[in-house]
């Protein structure tokens, strides 16, 4: 990828604090960032062109520094006694309002949420349903197979993850698009409501499901929930809702965007793709890749103690990006980073986090893109994009494609 120096715009310095060098501010909204018609991951990529420190602050949503190499971000992931999690969205006054649980805790508080998180959504938890899964992908595929063309992201992107999701958690399918609607004013808001508001929707939505299931459990992830117990005693109400609603946040969010950022790279790279077709068993391969390539989040931290980094001072009420996308972008960790070789021998990514947060729900997700993969390349192994004008692409707290409409000759 060619650099664009018009990318890193210097900024007037007015009502810039006084810790912040004016040759570290950038003209970059990571909501609305420059040359997002180039894609989401592309447009973050600017932030690490030629001459770009490491870290650099925007002046945009609120003022934030923004950490531009993996060692940085990887640091922000584990150093939690300076950087804290209790503000873990931006702009800080969407953060304030999170209230999801672990995600906005540090250790030691954090750990026995994190340990009722696994608990529910862990290995042990989806190998159970592994089949269910894989005839899930392949029924929904071979419907869309049938027609010759689909909207990948409306069509199956935003239908089999969560699906899947909704099963595990045991809620009704036609519940979705309401879920999905308020899960997208988290991570890429279009002002129609407030982070609180958000979640506030999403307490009400769950609040008579867990009062049931405290009554009456099952054997599903919101079951196993209410039945735990935080350090010796049991769960209360309002711990259960917010390691639910956090529940429900991922399980509509990450993997329904990721699938879309897949499928769009192999409609566009017919030999990679067909090496896929070939060769199934690179696919678990594959799928670090893509994951390596095509991160979506960008977490916030908290500066809770003052901290010199990359030769600048960070003071605690700082709030700093700390987008784990950039990590598996990074050229001092990935050589080629733009490119996607699934004979990578070293694939090196915190696409799921890192440290304590690393994602709770990563086996699933990696089950969900490899089995479509498998499905989807099985049933339709030659497919393109029907009309690229139609390929949107949005940024936020999780990246994002707003549809890739696809074409293919059917039997």
């Amino acid at each position: 990828m060619g650099t664009a120096p018009e990318t890193i715009v210097p900024t007037p310095a007015r009502n810039l604090p006084a810790n912040v060098p004016p040759e570290r501010m950038v003209d970059f909204d990571m909501f609305n960032p420059p040359h997002i018609d180039q894609g989401a991951q592309e447009a973050w990529k600017h932030l690490q062109d030629p001459g770009t420190r490491d870290l650099v602050w925007t002046p945009h949503n609120g003022g934030h520094w923004i950490a531009t190499r993996g060692s940085l971000i990887q640091q922000m992931f584990t150093d939690f006694e300076h950087f804290s999690s209790e503000c873990p969205f931006l702009p800080r006054e969407a953060g304030e309002q999170y209230s999801f649980i672990p995600t906005s805790m540090d250790p030691p508080e954090q750990r026995p949420y994190r340990r009722i998180l696994n608990a529910s959504v862990g290995p042990h938890t989806i190998d159970r349903i592994g089949d269910d899964i894989r005839e899930t992908a392949r029924a929904l595929i071979g419907d869309i197979r049938t027609t010759g063309s689909c909207d990948f992201t409306k069509e199956y992107a935003e239908v089999f993850p969560i699906k899947i999701f909704l099963m595990i958690v045991d809620l009704p399918l036609s519940d979705a698009p309401k879920l999905k609607y308020i899960g997208d004013q988290m991570t890429r808001p279009d002002g129609s409501m407030s982070m609180g508001e958000a979640i506030d929707l999403f307490f009400e939505y769950l609040s008579p499901f867990i009062d049931a299931r405290t009554e009456n459990p099952g054997d599903d992830a919101i079951s196993t929930v209410v039945q735990s117990q935080v350090n010796g005693r049991p769960i209360t109400k309002d711990e259960a809702l917010k390691i639910c609603g956090l529940l429900l946040l991922a399980g509509l969010d990450t993997v329904v965007n990721f699938l879309s950022f897949t499928m769009h790279f192999l409609a566009t790279h017919p030999e990679e793709r067909r090496a896929l077709v070939a060769d199934p068993q690179l696919i678990p391969t594959a799928t670090e890749e893509l994951l390596r390539r095509f991160g979506l989040v960008s977490d916030a931290r908290l500066i809770k103690k003052d901290i010199t980094i990359d030769g600048v001072d960070l003071k605690a009420g700082d709030m700093v990006a700390s987008p784990t996308m950039l990590y598996g972008l990074d050229d001092r960790k990935n050589k080629c980073p733009m490119d996607v070789d699934f004979g990578r021998e070293e694939i090196d990514h915190i696409t799921f986090g890192h440290g304590v947060h690393h994602c709770a729900g990563a086996h699933l997700a990696r089950v969900e893109i490899q089995t479509t993969l498998e499905e989807w390349l099985g049933q339709i192994p030659e497919f393109e994009v029907a009309d690229p004008s139609r390929v949107g692409f949005q940024s936020g707290i999780v990246s994002s494609m707003t549809s890739v409409p696809l074409q293919w000759t059917t039997d």
